[in-house]
């Protein structure tokens, strides 16, 4: 609101200096004239001295001024107010003045027009007439009177003040609209600053002042059709204001919206105005009267509905348009010589319209405040969707960053790798050296401590490990906090380092949270948060995605007791090596474990299952990385040796029986003794598929429990 005021106070010292000068000088104007005597021939073109035109087809006026000069150094002046008049010519006895007008003035006149002003000779004495001639196709009642050169002037001053006054508050409005509407961005104020300017070009054609600049002559040609086509187009567009500002298109009443349609009509009028058509011409003046008092009406009527539905300044704008009205009534009046020509009913209609004007601009500033909020609402929505597309493309970046980090990554190593991305990527964000997550349990990680870096312990970590207990009551909370620690306890110290804890949601009991140092007194802000929030779930989310599909795969690939490879991914593996085209040696193991239906039976079905477990243990251990080892079926188990020939493989076959066989498996506190009986078959250049090389295994390991157990066979030619 202080704008509001700093303008209002410059529109106040524009306008009172003129304003002042004016009423200033109103004593010192109504100095008497000379008695004059007017002789007409047309008695009722009379009217106490004032000459009356009708207006419509132009009317011509000769009349004739008697006056009796006195004698002295006087300087006297026929003078009388700028009333639309055509032309106007002055003469005497052996003199004669430079004929003028009002929408035609002479270059010697200038730009200061406040009246007809025509020097007498100088010296002149005694009676004299005056013939004085006058034309006008508009209504109005000049009234000529004989003053002394100062009194002119004085009455000069004041006309030109009153109507510099007009001007300067008109003129500080439009300033003052068009410096608000870029701040602002509403189109009312843009609307405002084109009524204020076509208020000024009105006002000047209403003086004269506008028919006297440069380049108006031709403008001026047009006569009276010039000054209705100006008061019309002020009207449609004062009008079109008052409609928006009062917001009729939100109107309960049919008939009060049906008011948007008015200021085309008078546009439509206005242009009837350029029609040099002698029918219309001689009905502009009713036309224009008819435009100007229904633009006033429907400006009350749609102010007045703007006031039951709370428009601002909705009753101080009625109450402006009513003393518009009142004040166009007087001047009316004046026109025709109903009532005096004085300072209000001349100026009147002027001074009620500046009101008006300063009204509206009142009332569209307070709409400053709705504008404002609303934009602000709109520059926070585009920030919001600024921030959202730009966590999307984080989002984006980072997720696809996961997925290839985890694409490949053995199940104790995700929760790692995932938490070393999401720190990286926080400290990208924040512009951070270091970040880290710390937790327990999550992910089947004992204890999971995970570094922005590659170093071992960093200061942030050795921080983090102190007060784990710190740590971990925040990340069970539900939103991420500011703490500061020092050592193992919260601080209230400001000194003290000041951390953001980021809870990660786990399955409980497991908990982790991201841990991140903050410089700043004040924290992170809540956009910042949220967005580690977001890049916290998506890490976790990959994480326990890609944890859950190697779980998953391994259910589908391996036997759940022995936690080795189940038969259909023997099978499998086997097929592959059968299909691969450079064809290396190949040797498969058929293992089967001696006696176990007594062990079962014997110790009963727990001991037999934890038996498979630790001869499947036994075996994994011997093995290289690229050996397969699988549970059969029941108690057999089948070892794929890819790269090994027959030799090679009964080293390996028999290395197995004695390891198991040397194993200690207790049950119970009792020691359960255990042999194996091994088929061993290499691949020969003969076999095509792997049930051939499968069923010489097979045949191996019948021979082997056939010689007694506890042994290997090894398949001979003569198995087919």
């Amino acid at each position: 609101m202080s704008g509001l005021i700093r303008i209002a106070l410059l529109c106040l010292m524009l306008a009172i200096p003129s304003v002042s000068a004016a009423f200033d000088q109103l004593g010192d104007a109504d100095a008497q004239g000379l008695p004059v005597h007017v002789e007409n021939m047309q008695a009722d073109a009379l009217d106490h001295g004032r000459l009356k035109f009708a207006g419509g087809p132009a009317q011509a006026r000769r009349v004739h001024l008697d006056v009796n000069l006195p004698v002295g150094d006087q300087r006297w002046m026929l003078w009388f107010a700028r009333d639309p008049v055509d032309m106007v010519k002055v003469s005497g006895k052996g003199w004669a003045l430079p004929e003028t007008g009002f929408f035609r003035p002479t270059p010697s006149e200038g730009l200061l027009l406040a009246g007809y002003g025509f020097a007498l000779p100088h010296g002149v004495s005694g009676p004299q007439r005056l013939t004085l001639e006058l034309a006008s196709s508009m209504r109005t009642a000049p009234e000529p009177r004989v003053l002394r050169e100062q009194d002119v002037l004085r009455y000069a001053g004041r006309e030109l003040a009153l109507a510099y006054g007009v001007y300067a508050a008109l003129l500080t409005l439009l300033i003052a609209a068009l410096a608000l509407y870029p701040a602002v961005r509403d189109s009312l104020f843009l609307l405002f600053s084109l009524y204020t300017a076509s208020a000024l070009v009105f006002m000047a054609s209403s003086n004269g002042h506008l028919f006297a600049m440069p380049g108006m002559r031709a403008f001026g040609g047009l006569g009276a059709a010039a000054y209705w086509l100006v008061l019309q187009v002020f009207s449609a567009i004062a009008l079109s204001v008052v409609l928006n500002f009062a917001d009729v298109r939100n109107s309960q009443s049919p008939w009060v919206r049906r008011l948007e349609k008015l200021p085309i009509l008078i546009w439509g009028l206005a242009l009837l105005s350029l029609i040099p058509i002698p029918a219309i011409s001689d009905f502009l003046q009713v036309i224009g009267t008819l435009v100007w008092v229904a633009a006033i009406a429907a400006s009350i009527v749609a102010m007045m509905d703007g006031l039951r539905r709370g428009i601002p300044m909705a009753l101080a704008t009625v109450a402006a348009l009513f003393a518009l009205m009142v004040a166009s009534s007087a001047h009316e009046a004046m026109q025709r010589a109903w009532i005096a020509d004085g300072v209000l009913s001349r100026h009147g209609y002027q001074f009620a319209l500046v009101l008006v004007s300063v009204i509206l601009f009142v009332g569209a500033s307070s709409r400053i405040g709705m504008v404002r909020k609303r934009l602000a609402v709109e520059s926070s929505a585009r920030r919001d969707s600024e921030d959202r597309l730009r966590l999307e493309r984080m989002r984006t970046g980072f997720v696809q960053s996961m997925q290839d980090e985890l694409r490949a990554a053995p199940a104790d190593e995700i929760a790692t790798r995932a938490f070393r991305l999401l720190c990286r990527q926080v400290c990208d964000l924040l512009g951070l050296d270091d970040a880290l997550v710390l937790g327990h349990g999550t992910l089947g990680q004992e204890l999971l401590l995970v570094q922005a870096g590659n170093h071992q312990v960093s200061p942030l970590a050795q921080s983090a490990l102190v007060a784990r207990g710190v740590i971990r009551m925040h990340a069970q909370n539900r939103e991420p906090v500011h703490v500061r620690i020092e050592g193992a306890r919260i601080s209230n110290d400001p000194s003290a380092p000041q951390y953001a804890i980021v809870p990660i949601r786990t399955a409980s009991p497991a908990w982790a949270a991201l841990m991140v140092p903050v410089q700043a007194a004040q924290g992170l802000g809540k956009g910042v948060l949220n967005e580690l929030v977001e890049l916290a779930r998506v890490a976790v989310a990959h994480a326990e995605e890609a944890y859950a599909a190697i779980q998953l795969r391994k259910t589908a690939e391996y036997d759940a007791l022995t936690g080795s490879l189940n038969r259909r991914s023997l099978d499998q593996a086997l097929a592959r090596e059968f299909k691969a085209r450079d064809a290396q040696a190949l040797s498969v193991l058929f293992i089967d474990i001696d006696w176990f239906k007594r062990i079962n039976d014997e110790h009963g079905h727990a001991c037999g299952d934890h038996c498979l477990r630790s001869v499947a243990a036994t075996l994994r251990a011997e093995l290289r990385p690229n050996d397969a080892l699988g549970r059969y079926g029941g108690e057999e188990f089948l070892v794929l040796l890819p790269g090994h020939d027959a030799a090679a493989s009964r080293v390996i076959a028999e290395r197995l029986r004695q390891q198991v066989e040397q194993a200690v498996i207790e049950w119970q506190g009792g020691r359960v003794p255990l042999t194996i009986s091994v088929g061993m078959a290499a691949r020969r250049d003969s076999d095509r598929d792997a049930p051939t090389l499968l069923d010489r295994a097979d045949k191996a390991l019948y021979a082997a429990k056939h010689e007694g157990r506890n042994r290997v066979c090894v398949a001979p030619a003569a198995f087919v």
